[in-house]
């Protein structure tokens, strides 16, 4: 087993897969700014460049579900180049793309193909590192992962004030083109020798070899768990906030200074002494906070307890993101693209399910409900998971 250092620069190495996992960030939080820039343009309404979110959400999580696997028959650089080439010329083609129509379906291969960067990022960081090395390598990903929601909104909306909505997709073009010629750099990181070698086929079915591990599918239930108050947060934020009087730049801040939280809590997770005890602390923190908040939020006890609460949460739910990740991937170690695809699938799938459920009712009852719900799934899920787990493929 090599080391980071052992073949590249670390910093290359820690910098590209870090903004490799970032891409769905870059993929929606800079396109946000540009919704109502590209309606006006369009002639559409609000509801149709929701559609390109949608679509871009949707090819964010089919994309990591059929690359993962294909990583692991083809090896990660090849796949990776190709899934970057194809997210470079989806990023160009949206600059000249005449129609919603067309916008639509190139929003959809822009994210299958970001998805591609991100399941292969997780994967190349479990071929080059195992035990502490693969949690803190985690630990340095999910940061700049944690950082990015903050950076990308502004500078989004930036570009979209100087140079319209066409400004944004030019940024995520060169975003793609710096991150080939990163990916051009990168040596094969899973040899020919440790590749599935099965067919096509084969290679899809390797997903119910993954989730007949018990310890792996725990884990990664723990981590939807854990998003699901992140994803939450990030629905529910504006609406609370809005409740108390505060405007677009209040919840900006806001979600920004919860950002910031988030990626304290993925980077302090190595100092905890091992991912299964980071969960254990996690779990148990998140779950506390969340029955505390649901108390905040069912009496309307005021929006700074509130606040105070949610960074104390998202540093939790960042210290989980990071030992839950590298928990799983040590529980599938010879099925990594095929593990990494199935533990990014699940964050679209707990936002999916939490951000609708937000908007039921009272805003601060139900988000009371969600926090509660799903940090004590987390928990439940977290007890029955044991240390030294063996990687049963």
């Amino acid at each position: 087993m090599t080391t980071p250092s052992a073949s590249y620069n670390k910093f290359f190495l820690l910098s590209l897969l870090g903004m490799l996992t970032a891409l769905a960030t870059v993929v929606n939080n800079m396109f946000s700014p540009a919704m109502p820039a590209l309606a006006q343009a369009m002639g559409c309404d609000a509801s149709a460049t929701q559609l390109c979110l949608t679509a871009s959400m949707a090819g964010l999580a089919l994309g990591q579900l059929i690359i993962g696997p294909l990583s692991d028959r083809m090896g990660r650089r090849m796949t990776l180049l190709c899934s970057m080439i194809a997210y470079v010329v989806a990023s160009l083609a949206l600059l000249v793309a005449p129609s919603m129509g067309l916008i639509v379906a190139l929003r959809l291969l822009q994210g299958l193909s970001a998805g591609g960067g991100i399941v292969i990022s997780r994967s190349v960081a479990t071929d080059v590192s195992t035990g502490n090395g693969l949690l803190k390598m985690l630990a340095a990903i999910n940061v700049i992962n944690g950082l990015m929601p903050i950076v990308t909104p502004l500078l989004g909306g930036y570009i979209v004030s100087a140079a319209g909505y066409k400004g944004a997709f030019a940024a995520m073009a060169v975003v793609g083109l710096v991150l080939l010629a990163g990916c051009f750099r990168l040596k094969e990181t899973l040899q020919a020798e440790n590749r599935t070698g099965v067919n096509l086929s084969q290679t899809m079915t390797s997903f119910a070899v993954v989730l007949r591990n018990r310890q792996f599918l725990l884990t990664i239930v723990h981590q939807g768990g854990a998003l699901a108050v992140l994803f939450g947060n990030i629905a529910a934020t504006p609406f609370i906030l809005q409740s108390y009087g505060y405007g677009p730049g209040s919840i900006g801040m806001a979600l920004g200074i919860n950002g910031i939280f988030t990626a304290i809590g993925a980077g302090l997770a190595p100092s905890l002494g091992g991912s299964l005890r980071g969960m254990r602390i996690s779990a148990w923190g998140l779950a506390i906070l969340a029955v505390l908040q649901a108390v905040v939020l069912w009496n309307a006890m005021g929006l700074w307890l509130y606040e105070v609460l949610v960074c104390l949460m998202l540093f939790m739910v960042g210290i989980t993101l990071t030992s839950s990740s590298t928990h799983a991937m040590e529980c599938e170690r010879s099925h990594a693209g095929t593990a990494s695809a199935l533990l990014g699938a699940v964050g679209f799938i707990a936002g999916a399910v939490a951000a609708p459920l937000i908007g039921l009712g009272d805003v601060l009852h139900s988000t009371a409900v969600v926090y509660a719900l799903a940090a004590l799934l987390t928990l439940a899920v977290t007890i029955p998971i044991k240390e030294n787990v063996k990687n049963h493929g």
